[in-house]
């Protein structure tokens, strides 16, 4: 049997929304690892195992920059090039969130329907459970 949970990297800056999706991703058995800001991602990514996934918010409110500028910088390391990714926003519309997909990210999300449903089945579609 393996016991190896697969592991959600969310890079997120809006605390209410990174603790509900702690608590969801987690309760349906997934390993959670979270950060609030690109530096903070880097760091920490310094230190782990290779996430399964990437989950990260477009608009991040600190350093800068946004989860798109993360992803390009994920995609020139051979460790996490062929990690999944998934973008989140609240502000990208429809145009912009195609855009995201035709730069590579794997799935890219409007929050407006980022539910508990929505969230845990694109996570399972994407790396399974």
């Amino acid at each position: 049997m393996n016991d190896h949970k697969k592991t959600i990297f969310l890079l997120e800056d809006d605390e209410s929304f990174s603790i509900i999706f702690a608590a969801w991703t987690q309760e349906a058995g997934f390993a959670l690892v979270r950060a609030k800001s690109i530096t903070q991602a880097k760091e920490k990514l310094a230190t782990i195992p290779p996430p399964d996934l990437f989950w990260l918010d477009y608009y991040l409110g600190t350093d800068g920059e946004n989860g798109m500028d993360f992803f390009r910088w994920l995609k020139t390391s051979d460790r996490w090039r062929d990690t999944p990714a998934i973008i989140i926003s609240i502000t990208a519309d429809e145009e912009k969130l195609r855009e995201f997909e035709r730069e590579g990210v794997t799935r890219a999300l409007s929050k407006t329907i980022a539910n508990r449903e929505t969230i845990l089945a694109t996570v399972k579609e994407v790396i399974g459970s």
